[in-house]
């Protein structure tokens, strides 16, 4: 009776599996590639792979897992025939903002809708069209203040030389931002401000990282 009920359950749940003359299986296929080729889904308790892990081929792609933080701990897929249109754990993005007439220098509070829950900015390199100057007679070197910051959900973005301004006749001065957005499934962010305790040099007193 024992052999009879497991040969039903077998029946019930077959999928197609072929097999080759060379020892390769197939699921779902009828030419397998490797050893075993599974064209679908795949659950599994455990694996392991095996090291060097083979290089895939040309037209092949990878895909690999993401785990969204507590406590909604959803599992998604990532896989690389998915990009431009959705985004990849680390992305690189431009903007170019023209200043406006008023104070040609200075981006005050742009905005760039990307999502600050889901999504760490930071800039990672920046370019200004023109030269600024200080109505000072001694003589300053300009020093860019420029940062990305989260408000009401969304990345702002901030850039100025505070103190200076460029020259009337010239054209409105025009940013160039390279931010850089990470999936905040793969980055932790620490505490935004770090107090040393020293006048200059010392150390912290715990790593943040390790």
């Amino acid at each position: 009776m024992i052999k009879i009920i497991s040969t039903v359950l077998l029946l019930g749940t077959m999928i197609p599996a072929y097999a080759q003359n060379a020892g390769s299986v197939g699921i779902n296929t009828s030419k397998p590639e490797k050893e075993l080729t599974v064209k679908g889904t795949m659950k599994t308790s455990g694996m392991t792979l095996k090291d060097p892990i083979e290089k895939l081929g040309a037209d092949e792609n990878y895909s690999f897992l993401i785990k969204s933080p507590a406590p909604q701990n959803k599992i998604t897929s990532y896989n690389d025939s998915f990009v431009p249109t959705t985004p990849a754990p680390i992305n690189m993005i431009q903007f170019k903002i023209t200043c406006n007439s008023d104070d040609k220098d200075w981006i005050d509070e742009y905005d760039t809708k990307i999502n600050s829950n889901k999504f760490l900015v930071i800039i990672a390199s920046h370019g200004f069209t023109q030269p600024v100057y200080t109505v000072n007679s001694n003589w300053i070197t300009p020093m860019p203040e420029i940062y990305a910051y989260s408000s009401n959900g969304t990345w702002k973005l901030r850039a100025d030389y505070v103190g200076f301004s460029t020259d009337d006749a010239l054209p409105n001065g025009v940013w160039t931002l390279n931010l850089l957005v990470f999936d905040r499934t793969y980055a932790k962010e620490f505490n935004t401000a770090q107090t040393v305790n020293t006048s200059g040099t010392g150390a912290a007193s715990a790593p943040l990282i390790q």
